[in-house]
Order: structure tokens, then sequence, then C-alpha cells
């Protein structure tokens, strides 16, 4: 390839990432949130990690919120990130941030809603996109893989 036509192909990718809003998408974090909203006087305990980071043991009280961020893996969609959620003895694992799904479903923020009928994505446009039900029984110490959505 000539030099000029390799410089005009650097060009047109330069100005269709900037058109996008983003000179280096790759170098975006994403931002995960999970509030609670079980109501008032409710604490909610968290522990949410992927199979890199262990992001700890969180009580969130009521309107209370956890947040972290991090790159997702640009190469390989495989960014897994869950949670064990605990509220009045039910407990239950969800996928807070799955790569596959939420890329191209909630991008750089994947806002959580943790309500009376169970953890809940927000839209950006509001309102949310689903929900997860908590478990019909009271249980505690549910293991990984328990839920369907589990890896």
């Amino acid at each position: 390839m000539s030099f000029l036509l390799k410089k005009l192909v650097l060009l047109i990718l330069l100005q269709v990432t900037l058109s996008q809003g983003s000179l280096l998408p790759i170098l975006q974090k994403t931002h995960v949130r999970l509030t609670n909203l079980l109501g008032e006087g409710s604490s909610l305990t968290i522990h949410c990690k992927s199979k890199d980071d262990d992001l700890g043991v969180h009580v969130l009280p009521f309107k209370g919120s956890f947040e972290w961020s991090f790159k997702p893996n640009f190469f390989v969609k495989n960014t897994l990130f869950f949670c064990n959620i605990q509220w009045q003895g039910k407990s239950m694992y969800f996928n807070s941030y799955d790569e596959e799904r939420d890329l191209d479903g909630c991008g750089k923020y994947c806002y959580w809603d943790v309500t009376l009928k169970g953890p809940c994505l927000l839209k950006h446009k509001g309102g949310y996109d689903f929900c997860s039900d908590w478990p019909n029984k009271k249980s505690v110490g549910i293991k990984q893989g328990d839920d369907k959505n589990m890896p």
C-alpha cells in the first residue's frame, strides 16, 4: 500500500472514530452501579466479583449505592461481573455486567435498582430493561450456578 493511501485510510478511521464521540473506545471505562430501593429502613448486603476481581461485601442503606468501573475486554467480549445480594433472608446471584448482553445494551453506564421485585437494569430513557425476580422462598447461601443466568 502506498504511503498516501495509508494516510488516507488512517484519516478515514480517525474521522469515523471521532464522529462516534470517542477517540479510543477501548480506553473507555464502563460504570456499574447498584442502588438499594427496597424501602425505608431496609438494608441490602451485596458482594460483587468477577473471575479476577473481588469487590468485597458492602451493606447499602435505603437509597445507598455502590459503584465500580473497569475496562471491558475489547477484543474478546467475555467480561462478567456477578453479585450476590441478600435482603430479609433472601439471597440471589445475578449478572450485574455481562459484556455480551450489556456492551450494546447499557453501554458505558449499567445502573441497577434493587427493588422489592428484584434487581432491575435501568433504561437510559427511563423505566427498566428487565428485572430478575427474588427467589420465592427464603434462602441463604445460594451457590454460584444455581441461577440459570450464572456462568
